[in-house]
């Protein structure tokens, strides 16, 4: 902690000399983030965030090329020894029109939200094969897990503690959080980053978007990076635990100055830390489009399939620690057999509970999405979506021992070893749309979404021990049916120079219905609709040409999912959240400092209790009152051959009124007491109180850069009752990595990464859970599961592009 806090002094208070700093502009002054910046035909630098960039020269006369998708080329002699600041207008190009179709659910640079926008520089040079949140995990009040351990697999994420099933998801505009679940299942698009130009992230309650409420933040990816000339870019990564990538990108250009092709292939292997945790991952992305002076058409067609060995168990904590007694305490009270304890006692902390050689996790998703974009006039623009994706697959389970009569009335004492098949198969289409009109006052965005979800949930039974005996039907199937309507219109107004007003109201209208049976072959039979008011008000106001102000109060409201209708006793509410957000943002010569406070009140959140269902499974209930509280401070340091970025995020999390339940089994297990424990107030679970991060980026020689990353998340609670029993052990990892971009002729890119994950090999965990329960009153059980992550390790990439 002590070696991040003072890299957060050095940032704040170094100083530094610069020769010349620029920043790029679109026509309405909006910065353009991730512009090429050729200086003298052959240094290459890009702009920041802020649309900045800086150069160091011991000539007085320079010619800088700036490039950017979308844009049209400039070119300028500036003369650095007279003009130290200059900023450089490039107007739009054909090409810009395949940004429109994120633009309506985004911040803008001059929004009252919290956000960070990662350009395709950053995309590109941090895409190593891991899944999306691990290139997320510089920005503010992220923090990321890998059941697998090494970031391949499922992998998740928590912006400002609020997993992934409360951050609202869009690619391209279109939701991608499971309608039902709202989670978001990173594995089944492996390599998407590898398509994707842009990526942004609000944290808060953010810009009205369309599908689920966003609780903690949404994440907005844009795919598709049209080009003007042809090329092929081959990308590949090895690494620990036998891990590889390969991806290749093809582009046509455009081609008679309307029509371009797109095409990328990708393969992702992977053995895990964890024992047995192997992944098979294979994607493509296809895109065609059409484009004119006043419109585009653009088809987009994307699919990943993957295969994973499941680690969805978890680690006993006593395994991690190497603790023996706990570890034989598991054994007795989980009922282990010789071969389960067996696995328990000669594993490590790579400890996997599964063992049968197929339990695994076979998904395949298909998206298509067509947009079209068009001009109605100089100010105004008109965009439509129309998409469908198909999602199927299984996940395959060893049942030892199991009880026939459990999936079939026809077999009583019957119990055999059994191989077991739980599906998903479903569809998902809709449309969404927008319109936007700029003056020079005004800014209006109308848009909105309609879409439908159906899913089907069924298991099969696909062998047992039991000879010629063959089950043809499902033991369970339910049906779902789900549909989401949404209507949104942003009037942003400009009062002066300095002020400028936003208003955001957003109306969303669900109806969620499923019936059948369950997985425990219970009876399934709900139906839930509820129409929705999020409106959202904020201000942004200039101090002066380097400073201003921002500040919001936002309102969201989101449904409860499948789950919680299957499992609770009480009828679930809808949740509902305050967002309040305060920022101060200022651009020195020499980069920037950003200062960003929030609260966020929220009524009937859905929480765990430690109740449970019929099975055995965590019942969520609604807590009437929750809060979070913190500030995020973020900042970015040039010093002629330093580069130096930080974020800080301290926080409060809190809920009040808690109802811990545990169960008293008895002695025997013949008993079913129910015993609650009160907590007046305390911490929400997965919410660190401080998480920072900081990067050292050194320019050692002309193309040659090392990096030096340290991030730090501070202890986090299993559960909601802040026992120090049963948390996380705060962790602080570092990693470098060594990157060269050569110049070679012939090629227009040739570019080599080394990564060294992890190098003080912290063993560390990122997640976990807990469960509790008494066996009569004098024999309390407490078992705490955890993921525990790779120690150090290894990466090497090289990408080259014709």
């Amino acid at each position: 902690m002590r070696v991040l806090l003072c890299f957060l002094l050095i940032n704040l208070t170094a100083n530094a000399q610069h020769n010349f700093k620029g920043r790029v502009l679109d026509k309405n002054g909006l910065k353009i983030k991730g512009a090429n910046i050729k200086e003298n035909n052959d240094k290459i630098t890009y702009t920041d965030n802020n649309g900045d960039f800086y150069i160091f020269s011991n000539k007085k006369i320079i010619n800088i090329e700036i490039t950017h998708v979308g844009y049209l080329k400039k070119f300028d002699t500036i003369n650095i020894s007279e003009t130290k600041e200059k900023n450089f207008i490039i107007e739009d190009g054909i090409l810009l029109k395949d940004q429109i179709k994120v633009l309506s659910t985004r911040a803008k640079d001059d929004s009252p939200y919290a956000y960070e926008n990662l350009t395709l520089y950053e995309l590109n040079k941090n895409n190593t094969g891991r899944d999306i949140p691990y290139l997320l995990d510089f920005t503010p009040s992220v923090t990321i897990t890998s059941d697998a351990g090494g970031g391949i697999g499922y992998t998740g994420i928590r912006i400002r503690g609020s997993d992934a099933n409360r951050i609202n998801v869009t690619i391209n505009g279109i939701p991608y959080n499971d309608a039902e679940s709202h989670g978001v299942f990173w594995v089944d698009l492996p390599d998407i980053a590898s398509s994707a130009n842009t990526i942004q992230i609000q944290r808060g309650v953010g810009s009205s978007t369309n599908g689920g409420g966003a609780f903690g933040g949404t994440i907005s990816i844009k795919t598709g990076t049209p080009s003007e000339k042809a090329y092929v870019d081959y990308g590949t990564s090895m690494g620990s635990f036998k891990t590889f990538k390969n991806t290749l990108n093809l582009n046509s250009g455009l081609l008679k100055q309307h029509w371009n092709f797109a095409l990328r292939l990708s393969k992702i292997t992977s053995d895990g830390y964890i024992d047995r945790a192997f992944s098979n991952l294979w994607s493509y992305y296809a895109e065609a489009a059409y484009f004119t002076k006043k419109s585009s058409f653009q088809f987009i067609n994307f699919s990943g399939k993957e295969k994973t060995y499941q680690s969805w168990w978890g680690t006993p904590e006593s395994r991690v620690f190497n603790d023996l007694n706990g570890m034989q305490e598991v054994i007795v009270n989980n009922g282990f057999n010789e071969e389960q304890k067996d696995n328990l006692l000669n594993s490590d902390r790579t400890y996997n509970h599964y063992t049968y050689e197929n339990e695994i996790d076979n998904y395949q998703q298909d998206h298509y999405q067509f947009h079209y974009n068009y001009d109605l006039s100089s100010s105004s623009n008109f965009n439509l979506a129309l998409h469908y994706t198909y999602g199927r697959g299984y996940y395959e389970q060893f049942r030892k021992n199991d009880l026939l009569s459990n999936y079939f009335n026809d077999f009583e004492n019957v119990y055999t070893n059994l191989v077991r098949r739980r599906w998903l198969d479903n569809d998902f289409y809709g449309f969404t749309y927008s319109y936007f009109k700029q003056t020079k006052k005004i800014e209006l965005t109308i848009g909105g979404a309609y879409n439908i979800y159906k899913g089907d949930h069924f298991g099969k039974i696909i062998s047992t021990d039991i000879p010629n005996m063959v089950f043809k039907d499902p033991y369970y199937l339910s049906k779902s049916d789900k549909k989401d309507r949404n209507i949104f219109i942003k009037y942003n107004i400009t009062l002066s120079y300095k002020l400028k007003l936003f208003t955001d109201m957003q109306i969303r209208n669900y109806s969620h219905n499923s019936d059948g049976s369950d997985n425990d072959r219970s009876v399934i039979n709900f139906n839930s609709k509820n129409t929705f008011f999020n409106p959202k008000i904020g201000f942004n106001f200039k101090l002066n040409p380097k400073s201003n102000i921002y500040s919001s109060i936002a309102v969201a409201n989101r449904e409860p999912i499948r789950i919680d209708f299957l499992d609770s006793y009480e009828k679930p509410k809808h949740e509902t959240l305050y967002d309040f957000e305060f920022g101060y943002n200022i651009n020195y010569n020499f980069g920037f400092f950003n200062t960003n406070f929030y609260w966020m009140e929220y009524k009937n959140q859905l929480i765990t209790t430690g109740e449970l269902n019929d099975v055995g499974g965590y019942i969520r209930t609604n807590a009437k009152k929750s809060r979070r509280v913190g500030v995020e401070i973020s900042n970015r340091i040039i010093i002629k051959k330093f580069n130096i970025s930080s974020s800080l995020t301290l926080s409060k999390n809190f809920v009040y009124d808690f109802n811990e339940v545990l169960y008293d089994y008895g002695s025997n297990f013949n008993q079913y007491n129910i015993i609650k424990n009160t907590y007046l107030k305390s911490n929400i679970a997965f919410s660190p109180e401080i998480i920072g991060y900081n990067n050292i980026e050194y320019k050692a020689l002309k193309n040659f850069t090392t990096s030096f990353k340290t991030k730090y998340v501070g202890k986090q609670y299993l559960d909601n009752t802040s026992n120090k029993n049963r948390s996380i052990n705060s962790y602080l990892i570092n990693s470098l990595d060594v990157e060269a971009r050569l110049n070679i002729k012939f090629l227009k890119k040739l570019f080599i990464k080394f990564s060294a994950n992890n190098i003080f090999n912290k063993m560390y965990s990122s997640n976990g859970y807990t469960f509790g329960y008494y066996a009569g009153t004098d024999y309390e059980v407490r078992e705490n599961y955890l993921y525990p992550q790779a120690g150090r390790n290894y990466m090497f990439s090289l990408n080259i592009k014709i």
